[in-house]
């Protein structure tokens, strides 16, 4: 029987995570566009294990897409998948590129 490796297994349970982020505080029977998924910083924060203030540098220095809304910035949860693929990246390649 074939075992999965542990890094896909790990990408897999973070990617469940971030979309539980996500949905929190939804109705059961809210349809929802995976696609248009967005998040605050700080449930970008949880997402990818940083505080609210690191994501905004992210942000702020071209790393991490975002729209301003508010007084905050929102971020397509499609954004957050390379930052969380770059954890199970072998040591030396873990950089995300820059956002366009």
């Amino acid at each position: 029987m074939h075992r999965p490796e542990p890094e896909a297994v790990g990408l897999t349970l973070d990617r469940t995570k971030a979309m539980g982020v996500a949905l929190a505080g939804r109705g059961d029977d809210d349809e929802v566009e995976v696609e248009a998924l967005e998040v605050g910083t700080r449930r970008a924060g949880l997402i990818l294990g940083f505080h609210p203030e690191h994501v905004r540098r992210l942000i702020r220095t071209g790393r991490l897409r975002a729209r301003r809304s508010g007084g905050d910035y929102r971020i397509l949860l499609n954004d957050l998948w390379p930052h969380l693929e770059a954890r199970y990246r072998e040591p030396g390649r873990r950089r995300v590129r820059r956002a366009r």
